[in-house]
């Protein structure tokens, strides 16, 4: 029996995205595209019965976006968020032709240069020190990755904010779409909290197999619900 991921959006949440809240007077940074190189994808990770339950209209429809930031999060570890993550924007970009970066803010567990057969870095920590974006293409049209970087188990907190922000400035001006792989929600002293108001929506993994219930209303104890834009379900039973 296969497993599979069911993407469900959270009809309830309105298309009350602020299109400016991102735009600052300062100048964003500049986003530096490095040559292909060599490389082979993870097809154990990226698949077709995954990328193929998107669906890009509806979203697109419900929000009434042309430039959209998701943080993808769940409950707890492995339960298979860069799955979610990397398999959205593969659909996002082959599938629909959006142009999308996928970029990766687990730093405690990186996995983005895995699935795509790249170096870690340079990537999103070296461009906190830096001040310089570089994206990687994959080799599949329309799609990139900004890597994890060479900060293994740093937690961005309030002092990133600013910065954090004007990277996803020059990454909006550049993409359809942001995808961010974000870490585990739990423990919540952990997950930037301050960084949910920089981008416009989260879609939140559930293992359908590990997940509980009252994981998810610890989390909301912690943060509105209407942060969370749509879920999705992993591991299914088809």
């Amino acid at each position: 029996m296969s497993k599979q991921i069911v993407f469900k959006l959270n009809e309830n949440n309105s298309s009350e995205f602020d299109q400016d809240k991102l735009i600052l007077k300062e100048i964003a940074f500049p986003v530096l595209y490095l040559p292909e190189t060599e490389s082979k994808i993870d097809h154990k990770c990226i698949s077709n019965k995954y990328y193929n339950s998107f669906n890009f209209s509806k979203l697109a429809s419900t929000f009434n976006a042309s430039k959209m930031t998701i943080g993808i999060t769940s409950a707890g570890r492995r339960d298979g968020k860069s799955l979610v993550a990397a398999n959205m924007a593969v659909s996002l970009a082959s599938g629909y032709n959006q142009k999308t970066v996928l970029l990766d803010m687990n730093f405690s567990n990186p996995e983005v240069h895995n699935i795509f057969d790249k170096e870690l870095s340079p990537g999103l920590s070296d461009a906190l020190d830096c001040e310089k974006i570089m994206v990687m293409p994959t080799g599949i049209k329309n799609l990139y990755i900004m890597t994890a970087g060479s900060g293994k188990n740093l937690t961005p907190n309030i002092e990133h904010t600013l910065i954090l922000r004007k990277i996803l400035v020059a990454l909006k001006s550049k993409f359809d779409f942001v995808i961010i792989d974000m870490g585990p929600i739990l423990p919540i002293k952990k997950f930037p909290i301050h960084f949910i108001n920089e981008i416009d929506g989260l879609i939140g993994v559930i293992d359908n197999q590990k997940t509980k219930k009252g994981e998810f209303n610890k989390i909301f104890k912690h943060l509105d619900e209407n942060h969370f834009i749509g879920y999705v379900f992993n591991r299914v039973n088809n």
